[in-house]
């Protein structure tokens, strides 16, 4: 008796461990979906596709918004202040003659796998980020540094530009004086991994936790509880990738979405009167451009800037991006956007001058459009491209010329793009750092010709001032040489400028603290969400999660 009675016991005992192991296994699981059991995640619409969250594999702005919460780089853009701020990096050196940068990393940081972040863990994924790249556009990103031009080349697989002074500290030596350097710093291909990691996708640093992919159409990420800025407000992110806008918007109006990333431009006049959406629409000015590229190499407008002057100033902006965009970008008066260092509210730049158009097109020796060629516009397709292009061809029907437009599939166009085929083509631009660095060296330095300089623009007194402002000191004699360097550009004319782009996002009822910064990005660490609560007077509140 004694003996059957043990065996009971311990029997009940083994079925009491199977069911506390049961419940601990559902409640991770539940975690895993929940992110807490008295909280819920964050929900995140993007439209479009997501195809990697791979740093150096990133190629449009829904897969860099959502890798944005999982990876970070060593410096990041204080855009209240208009300077660089530390990051992954606590501070940062150049030497004098500005050819070197030393970068002093901070010693709390941990890998979500719990790896500690070292030096040489930041110059292993940036050597991999480089030999990764998917967009080689950006290769230009890396240039500036010694030993990348030679690693693309296949001669040497370590970057010795890129140099490991101890556990905590980098060295990057620069080919040429770039103060500016540091501002690409915050850009995808310098964000940093755990190279090591057998995980997909890499462990990273950032506010949260890779948790789950469903075909690429739902992700789940869960918080950092160890980030080193401390603890994340928002439990987890569900992300839902939705192919279509309207659909994306439907789920808004439902109350589905804590916020939409792109919002459907036939809906933004009708939120922007709607008293519904009232501090929940945020429109801003991005550092984004849209222009028409004239191919200098190529005729009509090779040798003629008279001609590219004429045709700037025979476009009302203001008319196309009322009937295209609803009113949602800023016509654009130059190569520089808003927003951003060296900018300067004083260039007069291009606007609509009809008769100004017509004095150029005739000094251009096309009096009236007459012996001037049809001009073929090529864009990439897309309805609203579509409609760009026809509403330019259809203003400068008025000055005598002729333009017939054509539509190329991307993929083509982009490869005609880079080979330089086309004479007059569509160009979207976005910054690749906060400067106005990235505009001007990247679209019209000469020696970007091939790479980002699409125009064939060769001017030897930009390239000589661009090389000095990159030298320069201070950021206030940089900039004064970058506003001359736009004024030259400006009125060498080698672009049609047409639009700057402004974000057009929606926040959700419960949403706090989330801002969009000028590169259309989010600082997922400060985003909090509320929740319904009771207040001692039985009145409905809300308070933070």
């Amino acid at each position: 008796m004694i003996i059957r009675c043990k065996r009971i016991v311990l029997f009940i005992v083994f079925c009491g461990l199977i069911v506390a192991l049961a419940s601990i296994i559902h409640w991770r699981q539940v975690a895993v979906y929940t992110a807490s059991l008295d909280t819920r995640p964050f929900h995140l619409g993007l439209v479009g596709e997501i195809n990697s969250i791979e740093p150096a594999k990133l190629s449009n702005h829904p897969e860099s918004l959502l890798a944005s919460a999982i990876y970070e780089g060593l410096l990041c853009f204080d855009e209240e202040k208009g300077e660089i701020k530390p990051a992954l990096a606590r501070k940062w050196k150049y030497s004098s003659d500005g050819k070197s940068l030393t970068l002093y990393l901070r010693g709390d940081v941990q890998f979500h796998n719990g790896k500690k972040l070292t030096a040489a863990d930041v110059k292993a994924s940036w050597e991999r980020n480089l030999g990764s790249l998917k967009d080689w556009s950006n290769v230009s990103l890396f240039l500036p540094i010694a030993g990348c031009a030679e690693r693309l080349q296949g001669k040497n697989i370590d970057i010795y530009g890129i140099k490991v002074l101890n556990e905590h500290t980098l060295k990057i030596t620069l080919l040429q004086p770039n103060r500016v350097f540091i501002y690409s710093l915050g850009h995808p291909l310098f964000w940093v991994f755990d190279s090591e990691d057998n995980n997909d996708p890499l462990a990273g640093t950032g506010p949260f936790i890779f948790q789950e992919n469903k075909e690429n159409k739902k992700f789940f990420l869960i918080k950092n509880e160890k980030y080193y800025r401390g603890n994340p407000h928002l439990a987890g992110i569900n992300v839902q990738v939705f192919p279509d806008e309207q659909q994306a918007m439907d789920d808004y109006k439902s109350g589905k979405l804590d916020f939409l990333d792109t919002v459907p431009l036939e809906e933004i006049k009708k939120i922007r009167k709607a008293s519904e959406y009232k501090g929940l629409y945020i429109e801003k000015p991005i550092l984004e451009t849209y222009s028409l590229v004239f191919n200098l190499n190529k005729k009509p407008f090779a040798g003629n800037y008279y001609l590219r002057r004429a045709l700037n100033y025979a476009i009302d902006r203001k008319k196309i991006n009322d009937e295209v965009f609803g009113g949602s970008c800023l016509p654009a008066k130059g190569a520089i956007p808003t927003r951003i260092p060296g900018y300067s509210e004083e260039m007069q730049g291009y606007s609509y001058k009809p008769e100004k158009a017509k004095e150029l097109l005739e000094e251009a020796g096309y009096p009236g459009g007459h012996d001037l060629p049809p001009l073929l516009l090529t864009y990439n397709s897309g309805e609203a491209h579509k409609m760009i292009a026809e509403a330019v061809a259809a203003q400068l029907a008025q000055l005598g010329i002729t333009v017939q437009t054509q539509a190329l599939d991307w993929n083509y166009y982009r490869k005609q793009m880079s080979s330089m085929n086309m004479s007059f083509f569509r160009l979207g631009w976005k910054a690749d750092y906060p400067h106005a660095d990235s505009f001007l060296y990247s679209l019209y330095h000469s020696s970007q010709i091939g790479n980002s300089n699409f125009s064939g623009y060769n001017n030897p007194q930009v390239n000589k001032i661009l090389e000095s402002s990159r030298a320069a000191t201070n950021e206030k004699e940089r900039n004064a040489l970058l506003r001359k360097a736009e004024q030259i550009v400006v009125d060498d004319a080698p672009c049609l400028w047409l639009f700057q782009k402004k974000a057009a996002k929606l926040l959700g009822k419960d949403v706090d603290s989330l801002t969009i910064d000028a590169m259309e990005m989010i600082d997922w660490y400060q985003v909090e969400l509320f929740k319904p609560g009771v207040n001692q007077g039985g009145d409905a509140v809300k308070k933070k999660v």
